[in-house]
């Protein structure tokens, strides 16, 4: 069997980490670097068969990279695979000049992503590549769900920031930055119109001067992607159903502190109904049946605790989950429970546990 390690270049920790995935459960020896100068010292004491590469890279681009692996006698023998988002016209000339052995768009087939790759080191052996089904994919949807919803989540509460700063807090350099990694995450992750709406915000803040007006109107437009994301095999998210996947009662003092979990569950087509107070919460549940109920512990006039007693007592069929901040043992009567503070993106996929993965619907295979 040939060696089948490979290194894998992006500046993107989100790509880098379902590149990873991808591979591993391929059965490649896999090692990252967030930078082309990290790769360069990584291939000091790190022998890879190939070097995934994206081409945009901050300082060294991938291009330049490639050239300084390609001249180097130690690296003669290593494979070198360019990666990006966007395919411009003359991008695989360029890539092949630098000396690439091959070039991959976003976004790619997961189905064939290791295949693929083994042709590439089939041919650098000198083996005839072997053509065949593509085995299933077996990487775990939860993890693959994490990622996800983290990328939608933080770039979400980015957008929010970045509103409340314009025009005159903006800093260029960051938001170009966040909006570049964006352009291959979104690809990467199967959100097309995040990433074309990405590489718009990176073109007008090229421009000098910045069009603050135009950037503002991009930036609404990305936020609203971001809140009810285009699939790459589907329409919106939020419209990819006629009935919802599920629904979800939200019960907590402060209905803004759930915001961004709603946001992310209409996202996926689940019905939200909201509670600010215990009674409410219970009450609804009694009426509504919803399939699951998120409990703040601190609910007035009735806590969270007080609910799922009720609801226990009841025996109403409804999954809850119960964010408590202060570890009380009473949260283990739930079906789940979270301590405070969380990401909110966490709630989401306690909930798809919980509901056996009804709630996230796209997925990454076009």
């Amino acid at each position: 069997m040939t060696d089948q390690s490979i290194l894998i270049v992006d500046d993107t920790p989100v790509n880098l980490k379902l590149t990873r995935l991808l591979l591993e459960q391929e059965g490649f020896e896999v090692r990252t670097a967030a930078s082309a100068e990290e790769a360069l010292e990584v291939l000091e004491s790190f022998r890879p068969r190939l070097v995934l590469a994206d081409i945009q890279l901050p300082g060294i681009d991938g291009l330049e990279m490639t050239r300084r692996i390609k001249a180097d006698p130690r690296h003669r023998d290593v494979l070198v695979v360019a990666l990006t988002a966007y395919a411009m016209k003359g991008d695989e000339e360029r890539a092949r000049e630098a000396g690439c052995d091959g070039y991959i768009t976003k976004p790619i087939d997961t189905r064939r992503f290791g295949q693929r790759l083994r042709e590439y080191l089939g041919e650098k052996a000198g083996e005839q590549a072997q053509i065949m089904d593509p085995p299933p994919l077996h990487v775990a949807q939860e993890d693959i769900s994490a990622l996800r919803l983290r990328f939608l989540t933080e770039g979400l509460r980015q957008l929010h920031q970045w509103r409340e700063e314009l025009p005159g807090q903006l800093d260029p350099l960051t938001t170009g930055t966040s909006a570049h990694q964006w352009v291959g995450a979104g690809a990467l992750l199967g959100f097309p119109e995040i990433s074309v709406q990405a590489r718009e915000v990176e073109h007008l803040l090229r421009e000098k001067p910045v069009d603050l007006g135009q950037l503002l109107e991009t930036l609404e437009e990305l936020e609203r992607e971001f809140s009810h994301p285009t699939a790459a095999d589907a329409g919106p998210a939020a419209a990819s159903a006629a009935s919802p996947a599920a629904r979800v009662l939200l019960a907590a003092e402060s209905p803004d502190s759930l915001a961004m979990i709603k946001a992310i569950l209409e996202s996926q087509s689940v019905e939200c109904l909201i509670a600010a107070d215990g009674p409410s919460a219970l009450q609804s549940i009694e009426r509504e049946r919803p399939d699951a109920a998120v409990l703040h512990a601190r609910l007035p006039q009735m806590s969270g605790y007080e609910v799922l007693g009720a609801i226990q007592e009841r025996a109403l069929p409804v999954k809850v989950l119960l964010l408590a901040s202060d570890g009380r043992p009473e949260a283990a009567g739930a079906d789940d429970s979270l301590p405070e503070p969380f990401q909110p993106f966490e709630p989401v996929l306690r909930l798809n546990r919980l509901l056996s993965n009804k709630l996230l619907k796209t997925h990454l295979e076009p």
